[in-house]
């Protein structure tokens, strides 16, 4: 879909290199710019450690490279000679260093006046905290998400097992940025700087929230309209250990779900929120499903029209026969013999 493309990705970890991967499988070209360091070999994530040597070949599939020292004056010329035949160019440096290497959006736009400059940073090229460092535990801090992710009642914030901040707030926002931008320049042949910064894109993650708040709701950990925690939208253990996610939140959905259990006389009290909240309610509903096993629970469902899933590991996601058919994973070979998934 984007043949013909051409992005020049400065970026380095998670953020901009997935930005870039997205819009590689998309169809662009991609050509890593990467510096002179670790032994002349280019980007250190390429060898080191070892996990982070598999992480560097799946953000970079597909993917072209040049080093270039961008800090001479025959590296700027280089990469200022690859600008002019660019559409985009990716960094994730801290605002101004772009500037400081002589080829900040400027420079960029003298050389080429198409050019679209995506620039991911934690904090953004504006405001009084641009230039602090800050990864995605940093961000998701500032923006009160990891405030919320804590015990009801206060407590020590839980860490989240996957990267949010990085992916919400930097690469998906450059994704949709980029590909707005190119529309764009085709109306007006001119290209455009991005200003992409992580905990804006974290903000916009708190959107439901920020409202409540507006309107005077109660904001703290654990209470339930943050969470959104009631008895059709939460997470039920099973008799074996495992877990259930119910998510019957609409009407058709709870009806479902009522007649299946033989529990006629919860159908109306989904039109009750503080109902569907009430503790004790959610209790009920917990001790019922201890009385089954996860499979068994899936098998009493399977004919009944509700939302219901397993909670998976990472082994079962690769076995489920859904994500198998539609093969969403992919498998790239390491050196040592051994395969690691992709999407």
């Amino acid at each position: 879909m984007l043949e013909g493309m051409r992005l020049l990705d400065l970026s380095s970890r998670l953020p901009g290199p997935l930005c870039s991967m997205i819009l590689s499988d998309l169809g662009m070209e991609v050509i890593r710019v990467e510096p002179p360091e670790h032994l002349g070999k280019g980007d250190l994530f390429r060898e080191i450690p070892e996990k982070e040597a598999s992480y560097f070949a799946m953000l970079n599939r597909g993917k072209k490279s040049i080093t270039l020292n961008l800090k001479t004056d025959r590296g700027r010329k280089l990469f200022l000679d690859l600008v002019e035949k660019a559409d985009v160019v990716l960094e994730g440096f801290r605002p101004g260093v772009m500037e400081r290497l002589g080829i900040g959006y400027k420079a960029l736009k003298e050389v080429n006046p198409r050019i679209v400059l995506a620039s991911i940073s934690g904090y953004g090229q504006t405001g009084p905290y641009r230039e602090r460092a800050g990864h995605d535990l940093n961000y998701l801090a500032y923006s009160g998400i990891l405030g919320l992710n804590a015990p009801a009642g206060g407590g020590r914030p839980v860490m989240p097992p996957v990267q949010i901040a990085d992916v919400a707030g930097g690469t998906y926002p450059a994704v949709i940025g980029i590909l707005a931008a190119l529309i764009e320049r085709d109306k007006t042949g001119k290209g455009r700087w991005l200003d992409i910064s992580m905990l804006d894109g974290s903000l916009f993650l708190m959107a439901l929230a920020l409202f409540d708040w507006g309107i005077g709701k109660p904001i703290a950990p654990g209470i339930p309209p943050i969470s959104w925690a009631s008895v059709n939208y939460n997470v039920y253990e099973t008799r074996d250990g495992q877990f259930l996610a119910v998510g019957a939140l609409e009407e058709n959905f709870w009806r479902a779900f009522c007649e299946a259990l033989g529990k006629p006389e919860w159908l109306n009290l989904n039109k009750d929120g503080e109902a569907m909240r009430d503790e004790g309610f959610i209790e009920k509903v917990r001790e019922l499903f201890l009385t089954k096993s996860r499979d068994e629970w899936l098998e009493f469902f399977k004919e009944h029209d509700i939302c219901l899933s397993p909670v998976y590991t990472f082994e079962e996601v690769a076995r489920d026969p859904h994500v198998a058919e539609r093969d969403v994973f992919r498998w790239k070979p390491l050196p040592d013999g051994r395969r690691f998934p992709y999407v």
